[in-house]
């Protein structure tokens, strides 16, 4: 029997099936456990590296080009030759996957694969971490499905999602939106807005700046704690079923349904935080 998987994080994608593009590079780093890849990309274009089994590390790069390093790590009945790599370059813009069978395809969207289902062990015994020098200004979008994403000194905008795992961003100066399914969330920017969103576990947000957008947490088990920048404008409202609601700011409380709600300084873009089974702090 033939089964459709879409490895895809936070966004949208049907199966692909069929040619790569013309200007992708597939079935890197098959041999070995290491695999090594530069590129030129410049300021305003975007990286986009998905991920299945396996950690994702962001830090900035010193010159104009994205350096990538990949590990594999091979446990009991694992077959490093199983996982493979595609760099897809579209423009200005550059995909990685890390590909766990050889039906599979890389776009932005994410890695499509229609497979039969063997070799199961032999790809799940693998898993690969990889790390990632990016340019200043190049928009950065880092999903895994079981490992922790982490970005570090980013200078532009961030998107960092998973399913199992943290999700860790820490000195970006540019809009940062962060996801988890099982774990925690903690971001701590120079700029934003910072929008957030986890499951089963906690969201710790703090923001240099607010910028110009709208920012919203939501987490279902787990407490979210918001420092706000000292120069708020914002719409405020705040929501649990279960926990408590804590401000340092003046907003109208209604104790009985758990809310909170007001206009922060000037208002204009709206602050949204909503807890199933936790507490929300804005400090």
């Amino acid at each position: 029997m033939i089964r459709t998987h879409r490895f895809v994080i936070g966004a949208t994608c049907a199966v692909v099936v069929g040619a790569a593009p013309l200007l992708a590079q597939q079935d890197l780093g098959r041999d070995g456990t290491s695999w090594h890849w530069d590129g030129a990309l410049a300021s305003g274009g975007s990286l986009h590296l998905f991920n299945i089994n396996g950690a994702l590390h962001f830090t900035a790069s010193s010159d104009a080009s994205v350096h990538v390093q990949a590990e594999k790590h091979v446990h009991s009945g694992g077959d490093p030759r199983t996982v493979h790599y595609a760099v897809v370059r579209d423009g200005n813009n550059v995909t990685i996957c890390a590909m766990w069978n050889d039906s599979a395809t890389c776009d932005a969207d994410g890695m499509h694969s229609t497979e039969r289902n063997d070799n199961g062990d032999r790809r799940r015994n693998v898993t690969a971490d990889i790390s990632v020098q990016v340019p200043a200004g190049v928009r950065t979008n880092g999903n895994s499905v079981n490992g922790e994403v982490s970005v570090e000194h980013i200078a532009s905008d961030v998107r960092a999602n998973t399913v199992n795992g943290t999700v860790r961003v820490t000195q970006v100066t540019g809009q940062v939106e962060a996801r988890s399914v099982n774990g925690e969330v903690d971001v701590d920017t120079r700029g934003g807005p910072v929008s957030a969103e986890t499951v089963n576990g906690s969201i710790h947000a703090s923001m240099g700046s607010q910028g110009t957008g709208d920012m919203r947490f939501r987490a279902v088990n787990g407490d979210i704690e918001i420092s706000a920048p000292s120069s708020l404008n914002a719409d405020v409202e705040l929501t649990t079923v279960n926990g408590s609601i804590d401000s340092k700011y003046p907003l109208d409380f209604d104790r009985r349904h758990r809310r909170a709600s007001g206009v922060v300084g000037k208002g204009g873009p709206r602050l949204t935080a909503s807890a199933v089974n936790g507490s929300i702090t804005l400090n």
